[in-house]
């Protein structure tokens, strides 16, 4: 039995790709502006994929392309006859009368293209859909990873401009020093450690390490609370693989509102706790609405991540800072071994981070073997699983408490912020103080909501 149906003409336009390979002819020097838009695969027709590719091949040797050299090369590789001979060549090059529009048809053969592939990835995902035997998660990864190679297309198509990349940079340097806050990043509740950073600073990675008990998490909740507190107009977003949101909110409250953690785990509270816990309450909806949010699927692959982290950036504005807890949890299908596994992982952070233009904070596990050393402060070659994570992170900043190790430590009460690594500025180590009760840290002259 037989489909009614017509058959599906895929988007294309063989005259636009003709006026491309045409224009090419007649003005060589137009190659620069197509190049980044296409490539030999953009063209539908197979005759101008063969012709597109070979242009690019003599261009590669310093070769001038025309109607003689087109067809001499294309005949050498025994193509000739394939791209239509000598007459479609002589064709293309008598019927283009301008290269001046050529890049408007450049980008109408890549947008074709496009839709192609779109086209193509519906057709694959019905399909498989349609298959019992489809995983669900795996074909969802697969969409998001294909959808993103699509868009890159478009994406690898912009070009460098050193006179207007000059020109915004000077324009922020001039702001810089025209304002007297040395701040230039997402500032953080640390005034040594802003000294040191200048700030959280846009499309950084910054992996937070440390061991067990060192409270990893509880100080990069205090990030975030500095991020919502100093940039009022951005949210945070938080993926959390490891506490879920029920727990992460105990430890807001506990933080913002001093109050015990272990009086919110037991229900043990008295009058004053409840009206600590109504203030904090109060800072969340307020101050915070809409500016905190919390995700914690304990599933996440890289292409999850950046796929959520786009849809929160649509629904919820540009973020001052993401972070995600943690590392090591999250999973990369299709790797061979475990380190390959997180140097994937540790590449994607990097490129999110890039891509939304905002600081991103990891937290990461460390090796279990510097608890045989004498000095346990940890360093980077303690970075668990990848020396790809010290590779990509712009900043590496460690936490250690003494106390930890010596319960009579001098030093109890006090955590040092050890940085390990910083591309742009200096490494040191900044002391601040943590109050074990309420899982918080902050500088040594008091925290903003000291009630």
């Amino acid at each position: 039995m037989h489909s009614d149906e017509p058959r599906r003409v895929m988007p294309h336009s063989l005259e636009a790709e003709q006026s491309v390979l045409g224009g090419l002819m007649l003005e060589n020097d137009r190659w620069d502006e197509i190049a980044p838009i296409l490539v030999a695969d953009s063209f539908f027709s197979p005759p101008h994929q063969k012709i597109f590719a070979v242009m690019q091949g003599l261009l590669g040797r310093n070769m001038p392309i025309d109607l003689i050299t087109v067809s001499e090369e294309l005949e050498r590789l025994g193509q000739l006859d394939i791209a239509g001979g000598f007459a479609y060549l002589a064709e293309l090059s008598k019927n283009t009368p301008s290269a001046a529009n050529i890049v408007a048809y450049a980008e109408y053969v890549s947008t074709a293209k496009q839709k192609r592939q779109l086209l193509a990835l519906g057709h694959d995902l019905a399909k498989q859909a349609e298959d019992a035997r489809t995983d669900v998660p795996s074909l969802m990864e697969e969409a998001e990873r294909r959808l993103f190679d699509i868009a890159g297309l478009q994406a690898a198509g912009k070009q460098f401009d050193l006179v207007s990349s000059l020109e915004i940079y000077l324009n922020r340097l001039e702001q810089r020093c025209a304002s007297e806050d040395l701040i230039t990043g997402t500032p953080t509740p640390f005034t040594q450690l802003n000294g040191m950073t200048s700030g959280l600073q846009e499309s950084d990675l910054i992996l937070l390490a440390g061991r067990p008990s060192m409270g990893k998490t509880a100080l990069a909740l205090s990030l975030c609370e500095g991020a919502l507190d100093s940039r009022k107009e951005q949210p945070v977003q938080i993926y959390s693989l490891e506490m879920p949101v029920d727990q992460l909110l105990s430890r807001f409250v506990s933080m913002l509102g001093r109050v015990p953690l272990q009086n919110l785990r037991s229900g043990n509270m008295d009058d004053e706790d409840w009206a600590r816990v109504a203030r904090a309450t109060h800072i969340l909806l307020t101050e915070w609405k809409d500016r905190l949010i919390i995700d914690d699927d304990s599933f996440m692959t890289p292409s999850m991540l950046r796929s959520r982290v786009r849809k929160n950036v649509r629904k919820f504005g540009h973020p001052s800072l993401i972070l995600l807890d943690y590392l090591q949890l999250m999973r990369c299908p299709g790797q061979e071994n475990r380190t390959q596994e997180i140097a994937e992982i540790s590449r994607s952070l990097k490129a999110l981070a890039k891509e939304i233009g905002c600081p991103v904070v990891a937290l990461s596990q460390l090796n279990r073997a510097l608890e045989n050393r004498a000095d346990k402060r940890p360093n980077n070659g303690d970075l668990r699983d990848s020396g790809a994570l010290e590779q990509d992170a712009d900043v590496i900043m460690f936490i250690y408490r003494d106390e930890v190790y010596d319960e009579h430590s001098p030093d109890k009460g006090i955590a040092e912020l050890i940085i390990g690594k910083q591309r742009n500025g200096p490494i040191g180590t900044v002391k601040v103080k943590y109050q074990a009760e309420i899982t918080r840290f902050e500088d040594f002259s008091g925290g903003r909501y000291d009630f």
